[in-house]
């Protein structure tokens, strides 16, 4: 079995001795300028790999690898995966170069070397002026945002003002509407209670002068039908004795208030009711009764008189129905 004396020298190692008898000068610890790509010092990483592999082996240190093959039996792949990261690695402008650097101690000991990252500047000038653009942009945006939203909040107030003054307004003018309305009605009420007022006073001044004027129209009403069973004058519209106060013109003037005014007053024919009146009267306007009567209208005004009588006992019908209904 071959000794460890036997095995060939190492390759330069970046490992260091803990001898406390250096004999010679403690060398200054420096770093190494920065490699200007980060494959520069590659050649020394590698021979760095291959050296930790020939003396920290899992297997005894007598015995020495063969063949390169040796080390992928025993899942030695640090050389292959050191020369694949120059296929992935892409390098940015900003990236540290990595150096093999040594320290050394006060207390004397040395320590195997390391792979250290150089401290990169803080941001790069491509790197600082994006950053500076992005805080730009966020600040534009941020003002831009903060100015929309005050803008919506001022529309905002400026809709919630204009509908309560929409809003004011509407109940203002319904206020007026109301109030007009109310003068309105105001203003009829009274106008029709002075006018009821003026026309009781006037009925009241007035009823004894309409009392005997209706007084005469009968006793002229009473007498004018006496004296038309032994005339034998022609008859026209004008000297008909109708049942009311003013002599009507048309047939029209024969309404149920001008018949009821005159044949119902309490000026005349206190002694009867109001029933025996009516009732008189329909044996006179009866058409049957006073169609022997129409044989002295002359023919020009014989259709006006029949209409008018016709008109006459329809008023009479209907007071009669009326006073029955009232007696019940």
């Amino acid at each position: 079995m071959q000794t460890a004396a036997a095995l060939p020298g190492p390759l330069p190692t970046h490992h260091r001795t803990h001898s406390h008898s250096h004999p010679g000068p403690i060398p200054s610890v420096r770093r190494k300028p920065a490699a200007t790509s980060v494959w520069e010092d590659m050649g020394h990483t590698q021979a760095w790999v291959l050296n930790q592999g020939f003396n920290s082996s899992s297997t005894s240190l007598n015995v020495k690898p063969s063949k390169p093959s040796h080390y992928r039996k025993h899942g030695w792949m640090t050389e292959e995966w050191v020369g694949q990261q120059a296929v992935y690695y892409v390098p940015r402008e900003d990236d540290a170069a990595v150096t093999l650097s040594s320290r050394h101690h006060h207390s004397g000991h040395h320590r195997s070397g390391s792979l250290r990252r150089d401290p990169a500047p803080a941001t790069t000038p491509r790197r600082a002026a994006h950053w500076e653009d992005m805080m730009y942009q966020y600040e534009v945006d941020a003002e831009r945002w903060m100015r929309h939203e005050a803008e919506s909040r001022r529309a905002a107030e400026e809709r919630l003002r204009m509908r309560t003054r929409v809003e004011e307004e509407l109940r203002r003018i319904d206020e007026r509407s109301r109030q007009r309305k109310h003068e309105q009605r105001r203003m009829f009420e009274e106008n029709r209670a002075r006018m009821m007022a003026e026309a009781r006073e006037h009925e009241r001044r007035d009823r004894p002068m309409l009392e005997k004027k209706v007084a005469e129209s009968w006793e002229k009403y009473e007498s004018r039908w006496s004296g038309l069973a032994s005339s034998s004058e022609p008859l026209t519209f004008a000297n008909i004795p109708w049942p009311t106060v003013i002599a009507p013109r048309t047939a029209e003037d024969l309404s149920m208030s001008a018949i009821a005014s005159f044949l119902l007053s309490g000026a005349h024919s206190q002694e009867t009711t109001k029933k025996e009146r009516i009732r008189s009267a329909q044996l006179r306007w009866h058409p049957d009764r006073f169609r022997r009567l129409m044989a002295r209208v002359s023919e020009e005004e014989k259709a006006a008189v029949e209409e008018s009588v016709g008109a006459v006992a329809r008023v009479l019908n209907d007071l009669m129905q009326r006073e029955k209904g009232n007696s019940k």
